[in-house]
């Protein structure tokens, strides 16, 4: 299937406070070698996607205000770090729990956004998480992200090693400061690999 014309993908995302992003920063640069494809700090930043799907260009608008009535209800909630996890496309994440309250923002976004995805049922496959599998094949046809629900896991992305680059030692990762309340949720456009680049909208999250 060919990607669909005068389409965008669109990144709902959690973006960690300001001391907890420059750690992250610091720490991505820290992993900077030739066998890395980014690091964060190089026009790229700390954030963590709860929602993510294609959707026509004129269906953003309603996106947008779908979303916000949505984190418009949504209040602070503890984003605690619990490690790192080295993905089989060779993404080296931070992890955050699966809280709770993760999975019910997660789960309202996609109820409330879900339904305004470019052709439901028969979605493009993305290319930032390939081949699909079985389970990401079928959230990807219910939900338009191929890594919700069951396989949903909440983290920051610090970068991606080429093919045959994953080393074999890591250098030791910080195990605490890395948890934050949320503050703050943005709804951004992202590229075909799932990196965020325009900002659409930003929310305060409040008590």
């Amino acid at each position: 299937m060919e990607k669909p014309a005068n389409s965008s993908i669109i990144n709902i995302c959690v973006i960690p406070s300001v001391s907890v992003g420059d750690a992250y920063v610091s720490l991505s640069q820290s992993l900077k070698s030739d066998d890395t494809l980014f690091v964060l700090g190089d026009g790229k930043f700390a954030h963590m996607t709860v929602y993510m799907a294609r959707f026509a260009d004129d269906a953003v608008n309603d996106v947008v205000a779908a979303a916000r009535r949505v984190l418009q209800r949504t209040t602070p909630f503890r984003c605690e770090h619990i490690g790192y996890f080295m993905t089989a496309g060779r993404y080296l994440e931070a992890s955050y729990r699966k809280s709770d309250a993760f999975m019910a923002l997660h789960e309202a976004l996609i109820d409330a956004v879900s339904q305004y995805r470019i052709n439901p049922g028969q979605p493009y496959e993305e290319g930032y998480f390939t081949p699909y599998t079985a389970e990401q094949r079928h959230n990807a046809e219910q939900t338009g992200y191929d890594l919700a629900r069951n396989l949903y896991r909440p983290h920051v992305t610090l970068t991606r090693y080429r093919e045959g680059g994953v080393p074999q030692i890591f250098p030791a990762l910080p195990a605490a400061a890395l948890s934050f309340d949320l503050g703050k949720v943005c709804i951004y456009r992202a590229d075909d690999n799932g990196a965020v680049y325009e900002l659409i909208r930003e929310y305060p999250i409040t008590q």
